[in-house]
């Protein structure tokens, strides 16, 4: 009892201390790259992802309000390629017990890279760190990832921070954009609005002065049908004879 009086108390402060501050939509903070999920994506293809962290700088992304939407659109690695999990990466996560609890889901993308027909759908908790979903559902085309926001207080933010990589200098780094990468990057990850208050299609992407930023650390799983000829099981047992 007294433990859970603890983190009462602890997720109280959060809110209290944390949902004033939000106001700003992005600040910069130097990143430390331990991701501290070693070995997830064992026993698949490939995994997909599009962030750059060359700088050793992140944004993070606060501000979200209760319906807001914002995700990250995914090419298969392969023909009928099967997506069967992702991970995607908190900052600051949120409390259990406080209405915080929203969706993410996978769904098909239409030619303009909108998100349309829902493949899959589960309640989204944010934690601090990744977070991690399976799926295994067929993607024989681009699919996106989204998470709706939820939040009890529609006078204030939710606690979620999010982090994203940082395309123009830091304070001590260089300019990712046009240096670690091609200034000309296809964006993938973007705010797709509010369900209250209008959808954006296609998204907003994450400007950040300089060049569009990516959800930091977001990753998906595929898996590829894979077809073997007697002929390549006859030349690899070759090489051990």
């Amino acid at each position: 009892m007294a433990r859970a009086s603890r983190l009462t108390l602890i997720c109280l402060a959060i809110l209290w201390t944390a949902l004033p501050a939000l106001a700003l939509e992005k600040a910069e903070l130097p990143m430390t790259d331990d991701r501290g999920w070693g070995g997830w994506d064992a026993g698949t293809t490939c995994s997909v992802s599009y962030y750059n962290n060359c700088t050793g700088w992140l944004w993070v992304w606060s501000g979200w309000f209760d319906g807001d939407v914002l995700g990250m659109t995914y090419d298969p690695c392969c023909a009928g390629a099967v997506l069967e999990a992702t991970s995607t990466y908190v900052w600051t996560g949120t409390c259990p017990g406080y209405g915080f609890t929203g969706t993410i889901e996978v769904s098909s993308v239409d030619s303009n890279g909108c998100p349309t027909t829902v493949l899959a759908q589960t309640s989204f908790l944010a934690v601090s760190g990744p977070n991690l979903n399976t799926w295994s559902v067929p993607a024989p085309g681009p699919v996106a990832l989204t998470i709706t926001v939820a939040g009890p207080f529609l006078e204030y933010p939710s606690p979620m921070v999010l982090p994203s990589d940082h395309p123009a200098v830091g304070p001590t780094g260089p300019v990712a954009c046009g240096f670690c990468y091609p200034s000309d990057r296809v964006t993938h990850s973007f705010y797709y609005g509010n369900n209250g208050s209008g959808r954006i299609c296609p998204g907003s992407p994450l400007f950040d002065g300089v060049c569009n930023a990516e959800w930091l650390f977001w990753s998906a799983l595929f898996t590829c049908p894979v077809g073997v000829e007697d002929s390549s099981w006859g030349a690899i047992k070759n090489l051990y004879r």
